[in-house]
């Protein structure tokens, strides 16, 4: 049997240097990077009462920290000092010299504690810190404009009429990305109740992102590893959730990236999907206007890190529905490898391909 070859953690990582020679003009662009939020953000940002009642958030000697009326909300299971002890989490200029090493032009940056807040009992408070956080996120891009684009995380999948409004703030703050969690808990975006989001997000044209998340199954023995590997893996569910219930039917212009989760998924979950939709169509309710995988073609995409299997299916996948990121700085990244892939990609799927997984979609599908 093969032993394990380790990985150091992302804080241990060194950059290569670029050793291989890209064709003119590839612009290189990670679709799922991640930040962390300032220390003290919402004891500092939040007004009035809500200073009072803030989360407190700090950093020690053993990594970054987040409490809600005397509760820890830290991911249990994990020492924060591993995964989050890349100086580029939270320093910009750090950052950006690690995108230049690895010669990544821009980069989508997902939050890093505010996903966590969605624990908190309080959801007309827990918007008002949602917001807060967005706020910050786009002040922050302004270090690098041209490069750096932080997705805000749409806080009213709780209340769906709200989405218009809003997603009209979102815009004006300058944002291109979105996304909302997988499967928050009380909410079915299958119910026709979601139908005024999903009717906000089609009309602002700015696509969703569903990213994973940290959701603990499991416990015991090997419990970290089988949430880790059933997380990274979490989109066949959600394809055919909004799929089944004629979402993409009744919203045509809606557009879909499933986060972090590869890419692997997507050929046997589309062959699986058009055998569903018809071995009982008699009986699917809402009738699908289109097989499954017509959907899959025409309004979804998803993010992968390094996928063999994936390239080896890219036109079962359609290279044209794949984007490729770093995950930066996270331990299942590929920060400090990310060159050896774009090389593998490139001489495996050929030029044109290896320069829309890269970046051109990319650039497309946010308009950056």
């Amino acid at each position: 049997m093969d032993g394990l070859i380790e990985t150091p953690w992302p804080r241990d990582r060194v950059m290569p240097p670029l050793s291989w020679q890209r064709p003119a003009g590839l612009r290189v662009i990670s679709s799922d990077d991640h930040l962390i939020e300032p220390v003290g953000l919402w004891q500092d940002r939040l007004k009035g009462a809500d200073r009072d009642r803030a989360p407190r958030y700090w950093r020690d000697e053993t990594g970054f920290h987040l409490e809600v009326d005397g509760q820890s909300y830290d991911v249990p299971g994990l020492p924060p000092e591993f995964p989050e002890g890349r100086e580029g989490f939270w320093d910009v200029d750090k950052r950006l010299a690690d995108m230049d090493a690895e010669g990544i032009d821009a980069a989508l940056i997902y939050h890093g504690r505010l996903n966590s807040l969605i624990r908190m009992p309080d959801k007309a408070f827990w918007l008002r810190c949602v917001d807060v956080c967005n706020e910050w996120a786009a002040e922050w891009r302004a270090a690098a404009p041209a490069r750096l684009f932080p997705v805000a995380l749409l806080p009213t999948f709780f209340t769906p009429e709200a989405t218009g409004d809003y997603l009209q703030k979102l815009k004006a703050l300058g944002y291109k990305a979105i996304d909302i969690p997988v499967s928050p808990k009380g909410v079915r975006y299958n119910s026709r109740a979601m139908d005024p989001m999903w009717k906000a997000i089609e009309d602002s044209g700015l696509p969703l992102s569903f990213h994973i998340g940290a959701y603990l199954q499991y416990s015991g023995r090997g419990s970290l590893g089988a949430n880790l590997n059933a997380n990274l893996m979490p989109f066949t569910g959600l394809f055919g959730q909004l799929v089944f219930s004629g979402v993409f039917d009744r919203f045509p212009a809606l557009r879909v990236v499933f986060t972090e989760g590869g890419a692997s998924w997507v050929a046997g979950t589309l062959e699986n999907a058009d055998k569903v939709a018809r071995d009982y169509a008699s009986q699917l309710r809402p009738k699908l206007a289109h097989k499954p995988s017509w959907y899959w073609f025409n309004h979804c995409y998803t993010t992968f890190m390094e996928d063999d299997v994936a390239m080896e299916q890219i036109d079962r996948i359609g290279a044209d529905r794949v984007m490729w990121s770093t995950d930066y700085p996270h331990p299942e990244g590929v920060m400090g490898h990310s060159d050896a892939i774009f090389r593998r990609i490139h001489d495996q799927l050929g030029e044109a391909k290896a320069r829309r997984i890269l970046g051109a979609n990319a650039a497309q599908v946010w308009g950056i």
